[in-house]
């Protein structure tokens, strides 16, 4: 079968979950297609879509729940209890994979039953020849074929959303869509599982608390991943731990995800509840870093800047750092953006984890950025999702830690680090040469100026903007006339057909027409008038 009919026979089967699960209303109620009130019924619909369709709808669930911005709560709750759990594959088939990739004394047991199953990937527990236990990450056969398929349809579908709706076009769902495909390769590349793995591993070496399992090499290749195992458990009320103890490791997690987002640029971007295991030892060991999130520098340092603005309570900052990061139009509404960050932001301040919900504070900053017109980066809504997952554990550990305090408490090294960053040789050397090269390419952009202006030859262009609802009125009057045009040319030729005999049912059948189309016409112009 072609890659097109292969395409298409995908995109009919998208299409009748989609028709099953009622898409029309969850569209609705995401304001993306009309505008309906968010219903629980909707979002578990749309869940339970979003698992019958498989491993690149679950992520795109999983990415959803990360944009407040886009969904309503009701749904982004729905999606946190996404499920990407399948019936495992065959161990023939593992096996076949492992022997395939890696040499073939490599261990002296895999234990056939797997010890996790996912829609990507399967692990199972083994026993190498020196005697250490580890795990064997094994990528699911053909799935990257299934995921491309589905990344086609997924780019068209969004490629429409954007033509047809200006919300759309504001959450920008073609972004998200390449945000989808860059995830998704990532996780299917077990090489650059591995190198995740060190580069946090890297990070965490000053926390002696948070630990990262070492990868087994040489034994690492795209479709199979070696790891140290660690025993654990998963994170919950019934940890165990005395107190101090617990609230040291909330701490430490804590100021290590911050840390990895403001000073590392590069961050373990899934940290839930199943990617975190307190260990017999009383330490919190970090899993599967498929996914690493990665800042440029510049927007590293304004998310820096953003937090330390959050914990210092400074309203006007914080709102100018969100427009530094954001995209904004004509129709963006910044006076009013900084009149509701003056109202929210006191509100996050001196309060405990057990009072403020999980990442509230950024998502309710996506929140007010959309409803104001001002459109954040991807970047934004993935750093506040991973602070919301780390927030969520460090709540079960010590549920009264004043998450803002901390922020505030670890200000100063955050500028410290900076300013060490920025004094670097190699770095002040490359900020004053993008600073001044400019300056030294001044006189000669004004000795150009002036001959242009003296020789008459001097051009100044004008782009107009803001012309949606002039074009829209335009259109409409156009699509009017031309329909009563083709109205009255259908009667004209209906008269003109009714004096031949052969042809009067053909007068007829033009009659009717134009009586239908006359009749949809002045329907339309009465029930909404500027549209056709």
């Amino acid at each position: 079968m072609g890659v097109r009919a292969q395409r298409f026979k995908r995109a009919l089967y998208v299409g009748r979950v989609a028709h099953r699960s009622g898409l029309l209303r969850v569209l609705g109620e995401l304001g993306v297609w009309g505008n309906r009130p968010a219903t629980a019924e909707g979002a578990q619909e749309f869940r339970h879509a979003l698992e019958e369709l498989g491993t690149t709808y679950i992520k795109l669930g999983q990415l959803l729940s990360s944009r407040p911005d886009l969904l309503p709560d009701v749904y982004i709750e729905e999606l946190g209890k996404l499920v990407d759990q399948v019936p495992p594959v065959p161990f023939a088939e593992i096996q076949r994979m492992i022997t395939d990739d890696l040499p073939a004394d490599v261990f002296v047991r895999i234990d056939a039953e797997p010890l996790a199953t996912a829609s990507i990937a399967q692990v199972h527990t083994a026993l190498l020849q020196s005697g250490r236990e580890v795990i064997v990450k094994v990528r699911r056969p053909a799935i990257e074929d299934q995921i491309e398929l589905d990344l086609a349809v997924m780019r068209r579908t969004a490629e429409l959303l954007e033509r047809r709706s200006e919300r759309a076009q504001l959450l920008q769902a073609r972004a998200l869509a390449d945000e989808l495909e860059e995830h998704l390769r990532a996780e299917l590349d077990f090489v650059e599982e591995a190198n995740n793995t060190e580069v946090i591993a890297a990070f965490l070496s000053d926390y002696e608390d948070l630990v990262v399992p070492q990868v087994i090499r040489p034994y690492v290749t795209e479709r199979v991943l070696v790891l140290e195992r660690i025993e654990g458990r998963k994170v919950d009320a019934d940890h165990g731990l005395a107190r101090e103890r617990a609230e040291e490791l909330a701490r430490q997690f804590f100021r290590a995800y911050v840390r990895q987002v403001t000073v590392e640029g590069a961050y373990h971007a899934d940290p839930h509840r199943g990617n975190v295991l307190l260990t017999t030892e009383g330490r919190l060991a970090l899993v599967d870093f498929g996914l690493l999130g990665r800042l440029d520098d510049d927007t590293r340092r304004n998310l820096a800047l953003l937090l330390l603005a959050v914990s210092q309570n400074r309203a006007d900052d914080l709102a100018q750092l969100i427009l530094t990061l954001s995209r904004t139009s004509l129709g963006s509404d910044e006076p009013g953006f900084l009149q509701e960050i003056r109202r929210k932001l006191p509100r996050y301040h001196g309060r405990p984890l057990s009072k403020i919900r999980a990442g509230e504070a950024l998502a309710d900053l996506q929140r007010i950025s959309f409803e104001y017109g001002i459109s954040l980066p991807t970047t934004f809504a993935l750093v506040g999702k991973t602070l919301a997952q780390a927030d969520s554990i460090a709540r079960v550990l010590d549920p009264e830690l004043d998450p803002v305090a901390l922020l505030e408490e670890d200000s100063l090294e955050v500028m410290l680090r900076e300013a060490e960053r920025q004094l670097e040789p190699d770095q002040l050397l490359t900020w004053l040469y993008t600073q001044l090269e400019p300056l030294g390419r001044l006189p000669r952009r004004l000795s150009q100026l002036a001959n242009k202006l003296e020789t008459g030859t001097l051009k100044v262009g004008i782009a107009p903007t803001d012309l949606s609802d002039f074009e829209y009125a335009i259109r409409s009057t156009a699509n009017r006339i031309g329909g009563a045009v083709i109205v009255a040319a259908l009667l004209i030729a209906s008269a003109l057909l009714a004096r031949v005999h052969d042809l009067r049912w053909l007068a007829f059948a033009g009659f009717c027409f134009a009586f239908v189309l006359g009749l949809y016409l002045l329907w339309k112009i009465v029930r909404t008038p500027g549209e056709l």
